[in-house]
Formats: structure tokens, C-alpha cells, sequence
């Protein structure tokens, strides 16, 4: 049965940039309490809307998760597929960029959100994670490229994404920065510099430009920490 909010919405907003914009919203407070507990009312309060004007956007809680789900393929996971391969931009280049994009799917594609995903939407679930997966394999290659070439140390690649899929889960988490004492934009920049001397053979490590990333860091950090966009 509908509800009258549901019942007034007899025509509704189709802008795609507009839906995505309000549904960007919620990507800062689902970080930590995910979506299974949240209603229309909050979802509302969320995006600063009314309740009566989220449903001229969005017909149901299932079609905001699907846009979300959509969004973090498209704005996150997919944006480097073109990126990663292109030979014509450096490999210190690439490696930052994918630095930063691996950081960002940590941070949106946390516990709490994946866990609920996979419980409630399993469809989506799965979508995401052939997304990642497929990501992965691109950066795999990446590394075995950057090895071939004479660029990167000769590592084992797929155990260089696995330590940065562990080690951002815990450097976003709170509760670990307060435990070991550290702030995020340290651990951070700390990391990147540990990644780049692992990686790096020392005649490319020092031809690596560190400025643009400290901007970049220090936008993800106000990212990660206010949900800035």
C-alpha cells in the first residue's frame, strides 16, 4: 500500500544529475551505519528534502541502493579503466591515481554498507564485487607491466592489492587511528611513501612528484573525515 507522500508524487523528477547528487548524500552517514536501518524519513533528512520531494526523485528505498550501487561503479570502480592502461601517462602518474581510487572504494565500500548489500541486496552484491574484481585484474596488470618495463620492483602483484585493500580499512577506521595513536592525514602519508619506496626501483622512485599527491591526500582525508564533496 502506498503512502500519501507515495500517493502525491504523481509526477516526478527525472534529472540523473539530480538524483545522483541528492543520493551522494547519504554515501558519508551509511559509512557507519550502513542502509538496512534507514527509512524514507531518513533518507530524507539526509538529502535536506522533504520527505514529499524525495519521492518525486526516488520511487523506493530499492531504487536509491540501486543508484548508489550504480554510482560507486561508474564515479569509483570504472573511472580508471581507461586510465590504468594508458601508456601515455607515466607510471608514477597511474600509481597515484590508482592510490587514491583504491582509498576511495575502501571508504565507500566499507563493512557496514557491503554487509547490508549482501544481506538485502544480493544482486547489486554481487554487480559491485565483479566490479572490483575486474578492477583488480586491471591493476594487476598495471604492476606487471610497471615490473616488465624496468619501473617497479619485481613483487607479487596481487599481494601488493590485497595489502592495500587491508591496510585502508584500518587507516579510515577511527577507532584503530585513535588506538596506535595516529591522525589520517599522517597514516596517509606515511602509507603513500611506504607504497612508493616498496615499488618503485630507486631510478624511477626519484623521478616521482609528490606534490600533486599531498594536494590529493589532503583532500581525501577532508573527504574521508566530513563527507565533503
Amino acid at each position: 500500500m502506498k503512502s500519501e507522500d507515495q500517493a502525491n508524487a504523481s509526477w516526478r523528477y527525472t534529472d540523473p544529475a539530480c538524483k545522483r547528487k541528492l543520493a551522494a548524500k547519504l554515501l558519508h552517514p551509511m559509512k557507519s551505519v550502513g542502509f538496512q536501518q534507514l527509512r524514507m524519513d531518513d533518507f530524507a533528512k539526509h538529502m535536506d528534502i522533504s520527505k514529499a520531494t524525495l519521492y518525486k526523485y526516488f520511487s523506493s528505498k530499492d531504487e536509491i541502493i540501486e543508484m548508489l550501487v550504480q554510482m560507486f561503479i561508474d564515479l569509483v570502480i570504472e573511472k580508471d579503466q581507461a586510465e590504468l592502461p594508458d601508456d601515455k601517462v607515466s607510471y608514477a602518474d597511474r600509481f597515484q591515481q590508482s592510490f587514491a581510487r583504491t582509498l576511495h572504494i575502501a571508504n565507500y565500500g566499507n563493512d557496514p554498507f557491503m554487509n547490508d548489500l549482501r544481506e538485502g541486496y544480493p544482486a547489486f552484491y554481487a554487480m559491485l564485487n565483479a566490479s572490483i574484481g575486474s578492477r583488480n585484474e586491471r591493476l594487476r596488470t598495471f604492476y606487471e607491466n610497471g615490473m616488465d618495463d624496468g619501473v617497479f620492483n619485481r613483487l607479487n602483484a596481487n599481494l601488493i592489492i590485497l595489502q592495500d585493500e587491508m591496510m585502508f580499512r584500518h587507516l579510515i577506521d577511527p577507532s584503530y587511528l585513535m588506538k596506535h595513536h595516529l591522525t589520517l592525514s599522517a597514516a596517509l602519508s606515511d602509507y603513500y611513501q611506504i607504497k612508493k619506496l616498496q615499488l618503485f626501483r630507486p631510478e624511477a622512485f626519484a623521478q616521482v612528484n609528490d606534490e600533486p599527491m599531498n594536494e590529493k591526500l589532503a583532500y581525501l582525508v577532508q573527504k574521508i573525515t566530513y563527507g565533503v564533496a
